[in-house]
C-alpha cells in the first residue's frame, strides 16, 4: 500500500505533531495546519487526503466534504462532531468517527469538583480571605455552602460521561436521577439511579443539576429560561457537556433572580466567551448578587496529560487501522453513509 495522506487542518498542539507521527508510524505523511477556515487550506491539499483528522476551529461543511476526492475517513480528535456535515460525509462514502473514551474519567471528575467547588465554598474562601484577612476568615463567607449527603443530582445525558459522573455522585450520597430519552431500558437499574421519561419532572425534584448530552438540533438551548423556570429554586447547575446547550441569558437571570443558587460552566455557545457577555461581566466586576455563586473553567474538563495523549494516538491509529485493516471503530453517520463510487 502506498503512503497514507492525512490532513490534520486546525491542529491544536504547539509541538509539531510528535505524538501524531509517533502513532502513525513508517508510511504516513502528515500535512499538520492550524487552520481556522477551510479556505486558509489550498484546494490540492484537501482532494489529496486519505483521510482527515479534525479538532475545534474548521467547520467540515458540505462544501468542505465536497473537496475531499481521495478522503476515505474523518476522525475528530476529540468527541463532538457539530462541527461536521455528518449526512454530507455519509453521502461521499465517507465515515466519520471520533475518540468518545478519552476524557471520560477527567470530564466526570470535572463536574463533581464544580459542584463541590460549590456545596463546600472553595473559591468563595478563598477570595473572601485573600480580599479581606482581617474579616475574610468567617466560615460564613460562601453563600453556597450545603451538606450534599441526600440531596438529589439530575444528570442529563447518562452516556459514559453521565454514568462516570452518576456513579462518583453516588459516592457522596446523593441520590442521582438522569434523564436520557436515547438510554437503553434498564441502565438506569443497573446503576441504581432513577429515570425520569420528562425533562420537566426531574428538574422539578433536584438540588443539582449536571449537564452531560451531545450538542445536537435537539438539545441546543435545552438550558433555557423555560427550562430553568423548571427547577427547583436555589438549583445548582454544571454544564461541562457543551456551550450551545445552555442560553447565557437564562442561566444569568436565573442566577440573578435566585432561581439558580449557583452555575458553573466549563463550554460556552461561543469561545473564548465574550469579555462582553452580561453574565462574564457581572462575574468579572464581581458584582455583589454573583460573587461565589458561578465559576467560569476555559472548556478544560476534557484535559489532563495523559487523556490527551490517549486521544491523540488513538484517533491516529483510528484511521490507519481501517485504511490498512478495514476495521472501523465508533462510527457516528452509519446512517447516512453510502457505499463509495
Amino acid at each position: 500500500m502506498s503512503d497514507i495522506r492525512i490532513l490534520y487542518p486546525d491542529m491544536v498542539a504547539s509541538d509539531g505533531g510528535v505524538v501524531e507521527r509517533d502513532a502513525a508510524g513508517p508510511g504516513v505523511h502528515l500535512d499538520l495546519y492550524k487552520a481556522r477556515k477551510a479556505d486558509d487550506i489550498p484546494d490540492e491539499v484537501w482532494r489529496n487526503a486519505d483521510a482527515l483528522l479534525t479538532a475545534i476551529d474548521v467547520r467540515m461543511t458540505e462544501d468542505v466534504i465536497a473537496r475531499l476526492d481521495k478522503c476515505k475517513i474523518i476522525v475528530r480528535q476529540g468527541v463532538g462532531v457539530d462541527l461536521i456535515d455528518l449526512r454530507a460525509a455519509g453521502a461521499k462514502g465517507i465515515p466519520v468517527c471520533n475518540v468518545p473514551d478519552y476524557g471520560t474519567t477527567d470530564v466526570a471528575d470535572h463536574a463533581i469538583a464544580l459542584l463541590l467547588t460549590f456545596t463546600r465554598g472553595i473559591v468563595a474562601y478563598n477570595d473572601a480571605f485573600r480580599d479581606d484577612p482581617a474579616n475574610g476568615w468567617n466560615y460564613e463567607n460562601s453563600p453556597t455552602v450545603m451538606r450534599t449527603k441526600g440531596k438529589t443530582l439530575g444528570i442529563i445525558g447518562l452516556g459514559r460521561i453521565g454514568t462516570a459522573a452518576a456513579l462518583r455522585a453516588k459516592a457522596f450520597d446523593l441520590k442521582v436521577c438522569a434523564y436520557d430519552p436515547y438510554m437503553p431500558d434498564g441502565r438506569e437499574l443497573s446503576l441504581g439511579v432513577t429515570r425520569y421519561e420528562r425533562l420537566e419532572e426531574m428538574l422539578a425534584v433536584c438540588d443539582f443539576i449536571s449537564v452531560h448530552a451531545p450538542g445536537t438540533s435537539e438539545t441546543g438551548n435545552l438550558i433555557n429560561a423555560e427550562t430553568i423556570a423548571a427547577m427547583k429554586p436555589g438549583t445548582i447547575l454544571v454544564n461541562t457537556a457543551r456551550g450551545m446547550i445552555c442560553d447565557l441569558q437564562a442561566v444569568y437571570d436565573g442566577l440573578k433572580s435566585g432561581q439558580l443558587l449557583a452555575a458553573g460552566l466549563d463550554v460556552y455557545p461561543e469561545e473564548p466567551v465574550p469579555a462582553d457577555n452580561p453574565l462574564i461581566k457581572a462575574w468579572r466586576a464581581r458584582e455583589k448578587w454573583i460573587d461565589g455563586r458561578f465559576v467560569v473553567t476555559p472548556h478544560a474538563a476534557f484535559y489532563s496529560d495523559v487523556g490527551l495523549e490517549f486521544m491523540r494516538r488513538k484517533s491516529v491509529t483510528t484511521i490507519t487501522e481501517y485504511l490498512r485493516n478495514g476495521h472501523l471503530r465508533n462510527c457516528l453517520n452509519l446512517e447516512f453513509l453510502k457505499p463509495r463510487s
